[in-house]
């Protein structure tokens, strides 16, 4: 039954003070809207957290079981967890085909090509919504395509 036990309650009570500050408003310029607005990153190589979990898995190969930081294992454990490709030849397909929008002069950044790797979106109207600085850098029937061999790849994991 729902309600209070008790009618002759109060209706209605007092919170406390809060306790915490507010949040100060972010000091640099970086932004993912319409316009990218990227700071440093501007041109830099932007990966997937499947790749980063195949690059991670590669050093640990190559190098053994070093001294790892704790920021290593959570960064490696964060990755594992979100990456949507497992199988390193199907990261590597995914990569190659949004790589090639990268290379084709489309003006698609290292950053929304990452994204597009990430998210996996099912359509072009999703891609646009969650990565909005696509919008008049590529045609809703090629990212259509695009987003479509991607997907396939995931369903195939």
């Amino acid at each position: 039954m729902a309600g209070p036990q008790n009618p002759s309650a109060p209706a209605t009570k007092t919170l406390p003070a809060p306790t915490s500050r507010r949040r100060p408003p972010p000091q640099g310029e970086e932004e993912a809207t319409n316009r990218l607005k990227l700071g440093d990153m501007t041109g830099e190589q932007a990966l997937s957290p499947a790749e980063v979990t195949l690059m991670l898995d590669q050093l640990e190969k190559a190098r053994g079981n070093p001294n790892h930081t704790e920021i290593y294992y959570k960064t490696r454990d964060y990755c594992r967890e979100f990456a949507r490709f497992k199988d390193s030849n199907t990261i590597q397909q995914v990569n190659q085909i949004s790589t090639e929008l990268t290379e084709r002069d489309l003006g698609i950044t290292q950053y929304e090509r990452a994204q597009l790797a990430t998210l996996c979106c099912d359509t072009s109207e999703e891609a646009r919504t969650l990565i909005p600085s696509l919008e008049g850098k590529i045609g809703d029937e090629e990212l259509e395509e695009v987003l479509k061999h991607i997907s396939a790849l995931r369903d195939f994991q």
